[in-house]
């Protein structure tokens, strides 16, 4: 053995090194631990196969758990199974002659996405982009690098972000933990929000005890509920676009900004809480307009939806493509 690598799981949904640099025909020990309270694993895949062993992965269904979302594919070269809090797991790599990039990444559902790193394997490690700038590792933690060639990130305070089974969702669910007491689920799988609730966050300890596919207990009251689907509608009022979800980015204050496209469309959306408690906002930026844009309002009598632009019309608020291109969403309980 040339080489012990040690990598951690670590909350937020990423490993706490994003690149590591190995020669080639180097033999490593990787020991992976899981300092996170949620369920990871790590496989090692061919260079460009990530996404779509990512993607075998979530296809797995019920077969998922039994084989820690390990799918079986020529693009696996090594993998180390579903680790819960506080365990550890070692697996050997040996680094071809040839230089290449390989990724490393978590398959458990919906991890995918973002959570991920790559090794390097080359002669050269001064030649390796600005990490700040170097597209093979996670966006999310690009943007929070130093303009160096820093393995860590540097350390930041930021809102509850947490990848796990909600209820009334799929299992791609995202829970984000807001100021003013208040959270929301968002569904990566439909590319929109599900629900909004006052009071705390999230009792997920049924998940952290074993590796079943227990929900979260919402702590608190749901005080909002998506009952519109995905709301957008394009050049029709009866025109739903099929969402290709593309991951997400925090902004300065730790929020998760989705990303996602309808066709051309890419649509930028970030939730934040109102003035008033409880409330919130959805702040959209959409590019790329170039017809009429509809949204459908959810049906909740509880709460007040004002709008920034637009027309509303009965359950739809009317854009003209200008206006869509930035357009803001409040929404508040009413007392």
């Amino acid at each position: 053995m040339d080489r012990t690598i040690e990598l951690k799981a670590v909350a937020g949904l990423k490993y706490d090194k994003v690149r590591l640099v190995i020669k080639p025909g180097t033999t490593v020990r990787i020991e992976l631990e899981n300092a996170d309270e949620m369920l990871h694993n790590m496989l090692i895949v061919e260079p460009g196969s990530r996404e779509r062993v990512v993607e075998q992965a979530e296809a797995m269904d019920e077969q998922g758990m039994e084989m820690d979302y390990i799918p079986q594919s020529s693009n696996v070269i090594g993998s180390i199974p579903l680790l819960e809090a506080g365990e550890k797991a070692s697996l050997v790599f040996k680094a071809p002659n040839e230089e290449g990039i390989y990724p490393y990444v978590c398959t458990y559902p919906a991890h995918g996405i973002v959570m991920y790193g790559a090794i390097y394997v080359t002669n050269d490690p001064d030649s390796l982009p600005r990490i700040d700038e170097d597209p093979n590792i996670p966006e999310p933690v690009r943007n929070q690098m130093a303009a160096s060639n820093s393995m860590h990130p540097y350390p930041m305070e930021m809102p509850t972000v947490t990848r796990l089974f909600m209820p009334d969702a799929s299992p791609a669910a995202i829970a984000v933990g807001m100021e003013k007491n208040q959270s929301y689920a968002w569904d990566a799988g439909f590319s929109h929000l599900r629900y909004v609730w006052s009071g705390g966050y999230i009792d997920a300890s049924k998940q952290w005890d074993a590796k079943a596919q227990e929900v979260a207990e919402l702590v608190g009251e749901v005080y909002y509920r998506n009952t519109a689907g995905f709301p957008f509608r394009v050049a029709r009022k009866d025109s739903v676009p099929t969402p290709d979800f593309k991951g997400y980015s925090l902004n300065e204050e730790g929020y998760p900004q989705f990303e996602y496209k309808m066709g051309s469309i890419v649509v930028r959306e970030l939730i934040v809480p109102a003035d008033t408690s409880p409330g919130f906002q959805i702040q959209y930026q959409l590019d790329n307009v170039q017809q009429p844009i509809w949204y459908k309002m959810s049906d909740n009598n509880n709460v007040t939806v004002t709008v920034s632009k637009g027309k509303v019309e009965e359950e739809m608020i009317s854009l003209t493509p200008e206006q869509a291109k930035q357009f803001i969403i409040n929404i508040s309980a009413n007392k």
